[in-house]
């Protein structure tokens, strides 16, 4: 089933609040994290003498039912601080379930659709940008774009497979091609790669790599001359620039944990088949824009695929 979540916070740091809960909502087990939105400021509604919200919306697949994942998300608003003093009051994350597939649903702790889904541009909006096909009228509220969603940090993948999207075997990479490396070289320079501890190992000497910002997604790497250590995805973002590229350089793990973030995806996949003991996640939801073909030995393609 697919499900369309809206989300929304007035108190702290929103934009952290937004990204905490939308990472939350990735890791209930059996959801998989299809789109974000942009995030979008806007005055409070129904009770209008508190903080200014920032609203969000996510697409998501499962095949858990409604009920079950409205547990999930209040146990979410409970674990990143929201007390329930007052309706449409302040707080510090708010989760709704707007649609379900086409269900309709009359609940006492549930109503889908959303019951005031179609009164609240600050839903409708961010909601649209994720479901395009949706018919709605606008009621004129002022809503304003802000940076802070995961979408505005420009995040893409480079990654080098075998033809069974093999990555890696023995914490080793599978292939070093000249002509791979250097393209990687080219779209790497000057700008941002994040990457996990075991990636590290792969580099020249186990040293970050040189002309770029390096960051470190690790909880247990203490120290890198030469690079940022982060222990969490909440804590990437807060590092980020978003006027910045920034490259996802692996691992398996690494790759996992950021790709529903993501926006393009360079991969090189090989003419090849090699043992391997980490793959490349399954390429859902991406559309292959380009390819270029290398011939050599083996052969190899470059492949650019961009989020659908």
């Amino acid at each position: 089933m697919i499900y369309y979540l809206g989300l929304g916070a007035n108190l702290g740091d929103r934009e952290k609040n937004l990204r905490a809960a939308i990472d939350r909502i990735k890791k209930i087990s059996g959801v998989k994290l299809l789109k974000i939105s942009s995030f979008y400021e806007t005055a409070a509604w129904g009770v209008e003498n508190q903080p200014d919200f920032i609203n969000a919306a996510v697409k998501i697949s499962t095949e858990l039912e409604p009920l079950k994942i409205l547990d999930a998300v209040q146990k979410i608003e409970l674990e990143l601080g929201r007390v329930r003093k007052e309706h449409w009051g302040a707080r510090t994350i708010d989760i709704d379930i707007l649609l379900v597939d086409a269900l309709k649903i009359n609940l006492p702790r549930l109503k889908i659709p959303h019951p005031y889904l179609y009164e609240r541009d600050f839903v409708l909006v961010p909601l649209s940008e994720i479901f395009p096909e949706l018919r709605f009228n606008l009621h004129g509220e002022k809503i304003l774009r802000v940076c802070g969603s995961p979408n505005d940090f420009n995040l893409k993948i480079i990654a080098c497979v075998d033809k069974n999207f093999g990555l890696g075997f023995k914490n080793q990479l599978l292939f070093k091609i000249p002509a791979d490396l250097k393209n990687f070289r080219a779209l790497t320079l000057n700008n941002t790669i994040i990457f996990g501890r075991k990636t590290l190992e792969t580099f020249p000497q186990g040293k970050p790599l040189d002309s770029r910002r390096n960051i470190i997604l690790s909880r247990t790497l203490e120290k890198t001359d030469g690079a940022e250590i982060v222990r969490s995805v909440d804590e990437l973002f807060d590092t980020l620039d978003a006027a910045e590229k920034n490259f996802v350089v692996g691992g398996a793990q690494i790759f996992e944990e950021l790709l529903p973030y993501v926006g393009e995806i360079f991969l090189t996949t090989v003419d090849a088949e090699k043992p391997a003991d980490a793959f490349f996640p399954r390429l859902e939801n991406f559309d292959l824009i380009d390819a270029k073909i290398f011939a050599g030995a083996p052969n190899f393609e470059i492949r650019k695929y961009r989020r659908r």
